[in-house]
């Protein structure tokens, strides 16, 4: 009886204490290869980080290229990386943005990155190895998370990636979680889609935790919950860095929302980058040719 009374109350106590796992996801969208908002992303990234609670860092798409500003469009997708390398994200969702920098393009960046490129809902023909993965597991702290990625299918240059078929996101996100391995504590679709599509998703979906996401440019202070699923996102051209904290059960599965901020970033006067410097050497000698040739006519 002393001994029964003794494992009761330890087994009251561990009860009491709790299993609960402090975790922070940051997570960014739509960055636009805005370079002049890097250096205040990375301020607010290492701030959090400096609490040493996990951190998980991720980003929804379109952030390599921006077609509306020319010269970031041409240069600015090789110095983001470089960025978001340095700063360590732990995985990335493929953007429409990211396709138009073209397949040779694309596959030289995420050779580059240190991040997986993710995207379930994109299918490559048989024999050919996309630039990207469905999902990765990752470890975090004790903590393993599995993270899903999709994109849009409005926007995409179908022309320029023939070997790719494209599958709604809610059939593709259905067809991963039956197939991804089950023994894991959180699930996170990180998806370049809208809020609205976001909510579909987590509809038709109740298991994922948490989506990041993206592509409508829209905010959300306070997450938009759907049964037990987390819907975000953080704006565009990196203006805010998302932080969610979370406490995560491995016992029990329950996920509980402590807070969810947008943290606004400084922005520094845009920086004469590589990628300038290359053009302004390009430039450089297309004007020494045309007055060689000039010269001689």
């Amino acid at each position: 009886m002393r001994r029964l009374g003794l494992g009761l109350v330890v087994l009251v106590c561990v009860s009491l204490l709790g299993t609960s796992t402090p975790l922070s996801i940051l997570y960014t969208n739509d960055l636009h290869a805005r370079l002049s908002r890097f250096d205040g992303l990375a301020e607010r990234i290492a701030a959090e980080r400096s609490t040493g609670d996990p951190v998980l860092l991720l980003d929804a798409g379109d952030a390599w290229q921006d077609f509306r500003v020319p010269m970031l469009a041409v240069w600015g997708s090789e110095e983001t990386v470089a960025w978001m390398n340095e700063v360590g994200y732990d995985a990335m969702a493929l953007g429409n943005h990211e396709l138009y920098l073209g397949a040779e393009v694309l596959a030289r960046r995420a050779a580059q990155a240190d991040a997986p490129l993710l995207c379930a809902n994109l299918r490559p023909c048989a024999g050919i190895d996309p630039p990207f993965v469905p999902y990765v597991v990752r470890q975090v702290g004790t903590l393993r998370v599995l993270l899903v990625g999709l994109v849009t299918g409005g926007e995409l240059p179908y022309p320029d990636y023939p070997w790719l078929s494209y599958e709604p996101p809610e059939t593709a996100l259905t067809r991963v979680l039956r197939t991804a391995p089950a023994d894991v504590d959180l699930t996170v679709v990180v998806a370049h889609v809208s809020l609205a599509d976001a909510v579909v998703l987590a509809k038709a979906e109740p298991g994922v935790d948490v989506f990041v996401t993206g592509h409508s440019h829209q905010t959300t202070p306070e997450p938009i919950r759907v049964g037990k699923s987390l819907v975000v996102q953080a704006g565009a051209f990196g203006r805010y860095l998302g932080r969610m904290r979370l406490d995560v059960d491995p016992l029990s599965g329950a996920v509980q929302l402590v807070d969810n901020a947008l943290l606004e970033t400084k922005s520094a006067p845009a920086e004469t980058g590589q990628g300038v410097i290359k053009l302004v050497a390009v430039l450089s000698v297309l004007a020494g040719l045309v007055a060689l040739v000039a010269q001689k006519l």
